[in-house]
């Protein structure tokens, strides 16, 4: 599964690379820029099990201490769910009060980039998803609330996209593969081992 889950990261890094070229200047994304890297969102099973795997690849050191900021960001996190409930976290930046720096974040730059999950590959681009049909989702930091998105390919490309990823998903599930009760985050991937 992992690599099928490969080829959609290709796929989705591919279109964010059509988007850079397409609207040029107006994505900003780039180390430093991390507002998005405070959203409070699960990831999958599958996710999960790369990310471990990036972890575990790791010097014994830097594994320590992104763990230790990861058990630190569990707890935080509950107490903000607790606080404010779960915020969707699809395609906008969290209000004020929910946001929670991933632990993964060291001085401005993923410490994971490589093993990142989807919505992290995804988020700054123009967002299309055929589960939420007649929107398209944008980073406010690149394009304004209101502002016209002008991109004729943008829903074909990512549907397919998103339906590739979704059969990942289901012949998983045939498969046999596990799946947790809790809701899986980035902290938890860092934490415990899902490879």
């Amino acid at each position: 599964m992992i690599d099928r889950y490969m080829e959609i990261c290709r796929a989705v890094e591919t279109e964010f690379s059509r988007n850079r070229r397409l609207h040029g200047a107006r994505i900003k994304c780039g180390p430093g820029c991390t507002d998005c890297c405070g959203q409070l969102f699960q990831i999958t099973e599958i996710e999960a099990a790369w990310v471990s795997v990036g972890v575990s690849r790791m010097e014994e050191e830097e594994r320590m201490r992104l763990r230790g900021r990861a058990a630190r960001y569990l707890e935080d996190r509950k107490a903000v769910v607790a606080r404010k409930g779960m915020q969707e976290a699809w395609g906008r930046l969290p209000p004020p009060g929910s946001r929670l720096p991933c632990p993964a974040l060291v001085e401005g730059v993923c410490s994971i980039y490589e093993y990142r999950p989807l919505i992290c590959r995804k988020f700054g681009m123009p967002l299309y998803n055929p589960d939420k049909p007649g929107q398209v989702f944008a980073c406010e930091l690149n394009f304004r609330n209101g502002e016209p998105i002008e991109d004729g390919q943008l829903v074909q490309i990512q549907s397919e996209i998103h339906w590739q990823w979704k059969q990942v998903q289901a012949d998983y599930n045939e498969a046999g593969g596990y799946r947790d009760t809790e809701p899986i985050t980035v902290a938890r991937a860092i934490v415990e081992d899902f490879s």
